[in-house]
């Protein structure tokens, strides 16, 4: 038993850190998210659960319905956030059948593009130099039936140096009109403050968490700093999760 002793006590760190215990150790306005959304599991029925928690389970009766823009970032770069945002626009599109959008927004580290088999220009990063530039040129159609993307354009795409997201709010609202869903990839907290600006105006932002890449300071030190910037956190996703004991045995911890 002594062996099993660290996973457990890791295992319920995790669980105070994202919510899952349940001890309300954490105040819900200062420390991490509220609850842990997914945590690494695999296959469609975990990212068909996750689309459920993000967008089925918050919309509107009918007559008030709006579309919902979720975005998803990180604490430092290279955690999985774009692997995240690709696969839940896809099941939101597969499993909601309505028009839904995956906007690439990481202008820094753009690989959506590839990913879908489309070409990277013209992009966001266009659309954010030139306020004339037509957004409906950077949308492209990909291989799933209703998901669109907006990629962000080759790096350096569009404009020189940083971009300026005065126009994004108007891009954001354009996009709502047309697409149901929208699943944003953001850039990374570290080292751009890039999200800062942009999370407040998506309806919700889910911080995507690399195990065992982060230490818990960080993480809080991010969660604080994006509520510090009037986002709302819907929770984490738990990334590339290592289950050294049963699944089950972590959901009872």
């Amino acid at each position: 038993m002594s062996r099993h002793m660290p996973i457990l006590r890791k295992a319920k760190l995790d669980a105070e850190l994202f919510g899952r215990g349940g001890n309300g150790h954490h105040g819900a306005n200062d420390r991490a998210p509220s609850h842990t959304l997914w945590h690494g599991g695999h296959g469609r029925d975990a990212w068909r659960q996750l689309v459920h928690e993000l967008f089925v389970g918050r919309e509107e009766p009918a007559d008030r319905a709006v579309p919902l823009a979720i975005a998803l970032a990180s604490a430092t770069s290279g955690e999985g956030t774009s692997y995240v945002a690709f696969h839940i626009a896809t099941e939101l599109a597969r499993s909601t059948g309505r028009p839904a959008l995956l906007l690439e927004a990481n202008v820094y580290a753009p690989s959506q593009a590839q990913c879908c088999g489309v070409e990277p220009d013209p992009g966001l990063g266009h659309a954010l130099a030139d306020p004339s530039f037509p957004v409906e040129s950077c949308l492209r159609q990909t291989a799933v039936e209703q998901l669109s993307l907006l990629p962000a354009g080759s790096v350096g795409s569009g404009s020189s140096g940083a971009p300026d997201w005065a126009h994004f709010s108007r891009i954001l609202d354009c996009l709502r009109e047309r697409f149901a869903g929208i699943v944003a990839d953001l850039p990374a907290l570290s080292p751009s403050s890039d999200t800062l600006i942009l999370a407040p105006l998506f309806d919700a932002v889910v911080l995507v968490v690399e195990a065992d890449l982060c230490s818990r300071e960080v993480i809080e030190n991010t969660v604080a700093r994006l509520r510090r910037a009037s986002a709302s956190l819907a929770g984490a996703v738990l990334n590339k999760r290592k289950f050294f004991i049963p699944e089950p045995l972590y959901r009872r911890l």
